[in-house]
């Protein structure tokens, strides 16, 4: 045996701060605002989400393919009819033809995806909106009605204080 008797663990360490209710005033606080920055962030993404899924599908025109080698894809080159051209990475099996056409998404900024992605991107940006909006209700409702402090600590330290050996 070390010495040190259960109770005393921890005490005299750099950070100890003890079972009190200071100690878990100040852990509440902290979810508190992480609470809110977690609904915050799942908000802006979801709602970047809704957006791309609005952009339009075009039909993008093949003009490059670019073999990766070992990894097994293909780079390929798209340009929309309005100019913006992009590279996606696809398999060897799905790499289409030079000057073929594919269906494809023009994102926000010009990128552009193979397929029509709206249905994922609404799907994934209503999920995270969901999951935000109910995190800062719940965060809201946890600011009118806070928990009640519980301590472990029920007796004063001096209770169990074990005489010297």
């Amino acid at each position: 045996m070390s010495g040190v008797r259960e109770h005393q663990l921890g005490k005299g360490t750099l950070g100890y701060k003890g079972e009190t209710a200071e100690y878990y005033r100040s852990k509440r606080g902290l979810w508190d605002v992480a609470r809110w920055v977690i609904a915050a962030v799942c908000v802006a993404v979801g709602a970047a989400f809704l957006y791309a899924a609005s952009s339009p599908v075009v039909q993008a025109r093949v003009v490059y393919i670019v073999d990766h080698g070992v990894s097994g894809t293909n780079g390929v080159v798209l340009v929309a009819p309005d100019g913006a051209s992009s590279t996606v990475t696809v398999s060897y099996a799905s790499t289409p033809a030079i000057g073929s056409t594919q269906l494809a998404q023009e994102l926000p900024g010009g990128r552009l995806v193979i397929g029509d992605q709206s249905a994922t991107g609404r799907g994934a940006g209503l999920l995270l909106l969901t999951l935000g909006v109910g995190m800062a209700a719940f965060s809201f409702w946890r600011m009118r009605r806070p928990k009640q402090t519980v301590t472990t600590v029920l007796v004063p330290d001096d209770t169990y204080a074990l005489p010297p050996h």
